[in-house]
């Protein structure tokens, strides 16, 4: 078999990326000071995006989480709602929220989870 300038190519890109460094991945939990509507905290989230500078992209789960990219940095927020107890109301509320940030560099991982968990006032 001969290599060709195009299969040697494609061998070292192929093995490059194979051995490429993971990102980082960094998360905090924190809860809310009250209690808000499933639907607040999401929007909570989407204005602490903006602030941030975080694009907001589709959710796959659309009723409890904002997902966003800052460059090559994955943001997700989940709201931690509550759904339990006999005076259950209309929508769930949210009690707190889980943030979850990937990326190439650790400090700016770490830099947005504090960010949102600041803007957002999780304790």
């Amino acid at each position: 078999m001969k290599i060709t300038p195009w299969l040697a190519a494609s061998l070292f890109c192929f093995s490059a990326s194979v051995s490429a460094d993971a990102p980082f991945i960094e998360h905090t939990s924190g809860f809310f000071g009250n209690s808000m509507p499933l639907a607040e905290c999401r929007e909570q989230g989407k204005k602490a995006f903006s602030a941030l500078g975080i694009t907001e992209k589709t959710s796959t789960n659309p009723r409890n989480e904002v997902v966003g990219f800052k460059g090559d940095y994955k943001v997700v927020l989940y709201c931690v709602s509550d759904e339990g107890g006999c005076d259950e109301p209309a929508e769930p509320y949210a009690s707190g929220g889980t943030i979850i940030v990937a990326g190439g560099n650790y400090a700016t991982v770490k830099g947005l989870v504090d960010g949102v968990k600041a803007k957002l006032k999780l304790q």
